[in-house]
C-alpha cells in the first residue's frame, strides 16, 4: 500500500484494511504530499492499533508520550510500545529493552511473551534524572551539563541517523527558503513524528527539563554529521528580525530562544563550537551537552551569540542539535527525504 494515491488508501482503510488505516494515518500526520490532517491521522493509527497492528501501535506510543494530537502520558505510551512488541516488531522490542537496560541496569528484563510486564521493567524517574548545569559564560548565556546523556544513548541517535544523512541547509535571509552554502558542508538528518521514537522522545523530555522550556515549542531534533573538513562557518541560531525573507518564517514559528548542543562522540580532533565573539572554544565529551542563549534577556538577538561548527582535522564528529522557539509552530514541521 506504500504506493497507494491517498484516495485509494482511505477507501481501503473505510472498508476495514488494517494496513491502509495505518498507512493512511501516518501520511495524514506526516504532512507529506500536500497532505496534513494530524487530528485524522491520528484517528486512523488508533483505528489500526485497537487491532494490533505493530507499527501503528509503535506509532501510537510514541505520539503519546510526546503529547502529540493525544494528552502526553507516558505509562500509556508504554503500554502501548509493549503492545507493539508482542505483536512482532523488532523495533518496539528494541526500544523496550534500551529503556529498561538504561533505567534499571543489572536487573533482568521480563519474557517478551510477558508483555504486559514490560512498563513496569522500566523506571521513568530514573530515566528523567539530569546532572546539574554550570555556567560557562552569561553575555551570551551559556551552560554545560556533564554526563547529560549515557554512551547508549549516544550510540542509540548515532545508529537512527546513519543512513539518514543529507547535505545541511541554511536559511536564505532573502527569500526565507533553506539552501545549500558554502559556508556550511556537513551533513544532517531531522527527526519529525514517524522518524521519532521512545528514546529520542525521553530525550527531548530530559532537554525540557534542562532548558526549562516546553517540548511543544522544539523544532525537530537534528542528528549533526561532520567529517575531517566539514565545518559551519560563523553564524547566528536567531532568525533574524531584519532579514526581509524570514518575517514570515517568525510570524509562523517564532524566534529561536535557545540551541541545546549533545556531543554523541569525543574520539575526533579539534571540531570545537567556537564562540568567536568572547574568544571561546567549547568542546563537551561523550555525553555532555552546551545550552546557548540566542536572545538577551529581553528578547532580542544577542550579536555575541556569534558561534561556528569547526572542522574534525581527524576522525568523524557526532552532535545532537536541539532548536528551541518562543511559541508552538502554526504550521506543521517534516523532514526532509534523506540524500546525498
Amino acid at each position: 500500500m506504500t504506493q497507494a494515491t491517498l484516495g485509494e488508501l482511505e477507501t481501503a482503510a473505510r472498508a476495514g484494511d488494517v494496513d491502509a488505516m495505518a498507512a493512511l494515518g501516518m501520511r495524514l500526520i506526516g504532512g507529506r504530499e500536500a497532505a496534513f490532517d494530524p487530528q485524522q491521522g491520528a484517528s486512523w493509527i488508533e483505528r489500526a492499533a485497537e487491532r494490533d497492528h505493530p507499527q501503528a501501535c509503535e506509532r501510537l506510543a510514541v505520539m503519546t508520550a510526546a503529547g502529540s494530537c493525544r494528552e502526553r502520558n507516558w505509562n500509556a505510551a508504554l503500554a502501548l510500545m509493549a503492545r507493539a512488541a508482542r505483536a512482532g516488531s523488532p523495533s518496539a522490542r528494541a526500544q523496550l529493552a534500551w529503556l529498561a537496560a538504561e533505567s534499571t541496569p543489572g536487573r533482568t528484563p521480563p519474557r517478551w511473551s510477558e508483555a504486559q510486564a514490560w512498563p513496569g521493567a522500566i523506571d521513568l524517574e530514573s530515566l528523567l534524572a539530569m546532572p546539574p548545569k554550570r555556567a560557562i559564560a552569561e553575555s551570551p548565556r551559556l551552560r554545560a551539563f556533564e554526563r547529560f546523556a549515557s554512551p547508549a544513548l549516544c550510540d542509540w541517535m548515532i545508529g537512527a541517523a546513519r543512513g539518514q544523512l543529507r547535505r545541511a541547509q541554511i536559511y536564505d535571509g532573502a527569500s526565507g527558503i533553506a539552501v545549500l552554502g558554502s559556508a556550511r558542508t556537513n551533513r544532517e538528518t531531522d527527526f519529525d513524528i514517524l522518524q521519532a521514537d521512545l528514546v529520542l522522545t525521553l530525550l527531548r523530555e530530559r532537554i525540557a527539563a534542562a532548558t526549562g522550556l516546553p517540548t511543544a515549542v522544539m523544532e525537530l531534533t537534528k542528528v549533526l554529521h561532520y567529517r575531517v573538513g566539514e565545518r559551519f562557518d560563523t553564524h547566528f541560531d536567531y532568525i533574524d528580525p531584519a532579514a526581509p525573507g524570514l518575517a514570515a518564517e517568525i510570524e509562523a514559528r517564532g524566534q529561536r530562544l535557545a540551541t541545546f548542543l549533545l556531543y554523541l562522540n569525543d574520539d575526533y580532533e579539534g571540531g570545537e563550537t567556537e564562540f568567536s565573539a568572547i574568544g571561546l572554544r567549547h568542546r563537551g565529551r561523550r555525553g555532555d551537552a552546551l545550552m546557548f542563549a540566542n536572545v538577551d534577556l529581553e528578547g532580542r538577538p544577542d550579536r555575541r551569540s556569534l558561534h561556528a561548527g569547526l572542522a574534525p582535522r581527524a576522525g568523524e564528529k557526532w552532535l545532537l542539535s536541539q532548536w528551541i522557539r518562543d511559541r508552538v509552530a502554526r504550521r506543521p514541521i517534516v523532514a526532509p527525504t534523506a540524500q546525498d
